[in-house]
Formats: structure tokens, C-alpha cells, sequence
């Protein structure tokens, strides 16, 4: 059985975003990163604006700004993972897709033909590009590295109980500091078109 989904998670500044695009383009098969914001507002009729900037607010105060939600104390960042899960999961049930981030690798861990992948990079290559591609001053490029890398670990430490970055999380972790952008999509499209019937 061939892969019929890949989530990517990613270190901020890793170009796993663009790998993802890339391998959207390549494969033919929609990418689902911001896009997953207003399918889940959509189902949910919480504003998108809270989708939006949740994975980079981590486990902070925002949960108790809005205090209990329902009859069963869920805070609202509890109800937007849920939304967003349940988003991920009837998408990558209904066609091949590519999931960016979002603790997507976890949700769909028991999926049959998933592909979970996990892009990271030395500091210095990640600065580099976040200053040239986002336009991020350099002073600030180290802090906001380091702020949204935390953020994010946090995110789903707590609602996917993983350690974000370990490789026992994901089928393939990749260096694009190493490979650079193009082999990584490379590796990746050629893992996820390989026939399982070819693996040991």
C-alpha cells in the first residue's frame, strides 16, 4: 500500500513550509496549513483569528483569558486542538493530503499510508532564512527562533503529550541545513511514492 497522506512538522525557519508547497505542486495533492484555520472555524463557529495564532502561543495564558467554555471546565484553546483534529482527521480520511504542523503526526499516527515527517536545521541556517525570506530584522531573528520553537514544543507537549523534535515521533526527520530544500522534497516524494511491498 503506497502513502496516501504526509504531516509535516517543523523548527520555525526550517523551510518545512515550503517543502510542503513543493511537495503539494510535485504530488498533485492539497496542502492544509493555514487553510486548516477556516475549515475548523467553519465546523466550529469559533473566529479564525483564534486558529490562526494557536500553535504559536504554546500553553499560555490565552487558555485562562477565556476561562470554562462548556459544562465540562474546556477551555477554548481545548476547543480549538479538538476542532483542528477533527478537521485533520476527516480531510486525510477523504483524499491524499499534506498536513503542516498542528500535532498532525500524532492525530494521525494510526492512519494506514501516513507519512510523518519532522524538518529542522542549524540555528545559523534557520536565522539566515528568516531574515532573508520573512524580512525578520537579525537582531531579532535569534529571540524569535528561540520564543516560537518553544511555543511550539509547549503546544504539543500539552495536547499531544510528544516531545516535539524526538524521532520516535515521526517516519523520517531531515536536516534541510544539509540537504537543502529541493533534495528534501526530493526524499521525501521518492519515501512517500515507494511501494510498502519494497520495505524490509
Amino acid at each position: 500500500m503506497r502513502k496516501t497522506v504526509i504531516t509535516i512538522s517543523r523548527q520555525y525557519g526550517s523551510g518545512g513550509g515550503e517543502i510542503g508547497e513543493q511537495l503539494s505542486g510535485n504530488l498533485g495533492i492539497p496542502l492544509y496549513d493555514k487553510q486548516l484555520f477556516m475549515e475548523a472555524a467553519c465546523q466550529s463557529g469559533i473566529h479564525r483569528d483564534f486558529f490562526e495564532n494557536a500553535e504559536k502561543r504554546g500553553q499560555d495564558r490565552f487558555s485562562y483569558m477565556y476561562g470554562s467554555v462548556t459544562a465540562g471546565h474546556t477551555t477554548l484553546s481545548d476547543r480549538i486542538f479538538l476542532e483542528q483534529s477533527k478537521t485533520i482527521r476527516r480531510l486525510a480520511e477523504e483524499s491524499p493530503c499534506i498536513i503542516v504542523g498542528r500535532g498532525g503526526n500524532k492525530i494521525l499516527w494510526d492512519l494506514p499510508g501516513a507519512l510523518h515527517v519532522f524538518i529542522y536545521a542549524r540555528e545559523a541556517y534557520r536565522k539566515r532564512r528568516i531574515v532573508e525570506l520573512y524580512g525578520v530584522p537579525e537582531p531579532d531573528a535569534d529571540r524569535l527562533i528561540r520564543q516560537l520553537d518553544k511555543k511550539r514544543k509547549s503546544y504539543l507537549l500539552n495536547y499531544t503529550e510528544q516531545v516535539w523534535g524526538d524521532p520516535r515521533n515521526y517516519h523520517l526527520c531531515i536536516d534541510s541545513g544539509y540537504t537543502g530544500i529541493e533534495n528534501g522534497v526530493k526524499i521525501i516524494q521518492a519515501l512517500y511514492l515507494a511501494d510498502e511491498s519494497t520495505k524490509m
